[in-house]
């Protein structure tokens, strides 16, 4: 479970989370939504913080986070200039089971083969990462997340750089994984029969909190954007 309580972050006069409280319960598929700015990416760093001096540099907290579980982030972004092969890329999700002073074991070569066949991208373990595709560089960071072994996943817009199948792909290994996951996505509409819960955010502030059925409306959609939203069903949402 993890736990925000009356949490504000600024960075700083730019409010990015104003006053929010959220709970996340094992096994929840959670999607974040809501325009540029809503405040989708803060809302999961703050969740990935375990304590109040452990946010993000450039950011000021205020109010409080618990977690009863250890999470593995996957960003939007990654750096474009990463001069590591991708294995040694996936084995940093390894990083919190090494010591300084040992090489990985079986066990940790064992973790990064799963995760890298979990993503099938087995064939691109011995590639730079500064030389595969931005699809492929999104692959392997949900690898090396995977790699963490860890029981909750917090994705930043993971589809961004995917096709069409391989979206279909991810979300089908994320069905198969049994985690928690936490998921913030831009683009309208999205896959709801992936999620249990769908957070609806607008400039900082939660507007809506439940059931894809109970947050995707018309009326809580139009309030969100600011401009008239259409829908006609759970997977389809268009301006008007």
């Amino acid at each position: 479970m993890r736990e925000l309580l009356d949490v504000t972050v600024r960075y700083g006069n730019i409010v990015a989370l104003d006053n929010v409280s959220v709970r996340i319960a094992e096994g929840e598929r959670v999607a974040v939504v809501g325009p540029n700015g809503a405040g989708k990416t803060t809302l999961l760093k703050a969740l990935a913080s375990d304590a109040q001096e452990r946010v993000p540099p450039g950011m000021a907290h205020a109010g409080g986070s618990r977690s009863c579980a250890t999470v593995a982030v996957v960003p939007q972004t990654l750096p474009a200039d990463l001069h590591l092969v991708a294995r040694d890329f996936v084995m940093l999700g390894r990083t919190a089971h090494l010591s300084a002073w040992r090489s990985p074991s079986r066990a940790d070569e064992d973790a990064v083969d799963r995760a890298l066949a979990a993503v099938d991208a087995t064939d691109l373990a011995g590639r730079r990462m500064d030389a595969v595709s931005g699809g492929e560089r999104q692959r392997l960071a949900l690898a090396l997340a995977l790699a963490t072994e860890a029981p909750c996943l917090l994705l930043d817009e993971p589809v961004a750089h995917l096709d069409f199948r391989r979206r279909d792909e991810l979300f089908a290994l994320l069905s198969r994984l049994g985690k928690t996951i936490l998921m913030a996505l831009h683009e309208l509409p999205f896959d709801t029969d992936f999620f249990t819960r769908v957070i609806l955010m607008s400039a900082g502030r939660i507007v809506a909190d439940g059931t894809p059925d109970e947050v995707l409306t018309e009326a809580n959609l139009t309030a969100a954007y600011g401009v008239p939203v259409s829908v006609t069903s759970r997977r389809s949402a268009s301006l008007r």
